[in-house]
């Protein structure tokens, strides 16, 4: 078994996951709506990418946006993540963080990747499916941590060159994936 991060359990958490980047969307939990690439947004749901919410999310009371939030996290990127496999909290923490910034796909792919290159032999497609999930698991979650970071960092250059972000975007960016998971 890969050796585990600091103060890590058994098995990730999905609420401690969604937790992760719930404050990371919204670092005082406000609930505010927020007007950014996608649209409106609140706590992270933004218009653009889940156009199946309906427009009260945006308009009802925080309690109510918050619950429904957790769903979509849920349903829409804990699953196709198949983070309840995962057995790195910070490592859970950290896929959903940059599936929800960057895309499944991109989460997949750089897990995959990082996973490939401490040892692992993984089809790269973007897809966590059980074998991708044990060898997540059975490789260095610090060393692992650290490919996801730097690959993330690397998406966001990209993205950043593509769009043409601004600098305080861009900042934001690198800062967000230079987070351990913790």
């Amino acid at each position: 078994m890969a050796p585990r991060l600091e103060s890590e359990a058994r098995v990730a958490d999905l609420n401690k996951a969604i937790l992760y980047v719930l404050r990371n969307e919204d670092r005082t939990m406000s609930g505010v709506v927020t007007t950014d690439r996608g649209g409106k947004t609140r706590y992270g749901i933004a218009q653009k990418y889940h156009p199946e919410v309906e427009p009260s999310f945006y308009t009802c009371t925080n309690l109510g946006a918050l619950g429904e939030a957790q769903q979509i996290y849920k349903n829409s990127y804990c699953k196709p993540l198949s983070l309840a496999g995962i057995d790195s909290q910070p490592i859970a923490n950290k896929l959903l963080d940059i599936g929800v910034n960057c895309g499944l796909d991109s989460a997949g792919i750089m897990a995959q990747t990082g996973a490939n290159t401490l040892g692992a032999i993984l089809k790269v497609d973007g897809k966590l499916g059980p074998v991708s999930v044990a060898a997540i698991n059975k490789v260095d979650a610090n060393k692992l941590m650290g490919q996801l970071i730097v690959l993330s960092q690397i998406h966001y250059r990209a993205v950043a060159l593509r769009d043409h972000a601004s600098p305080d975007e861009i900042a934001s960016w690198l800062t967000r994936a230079g987070k351990p998971g913790i």
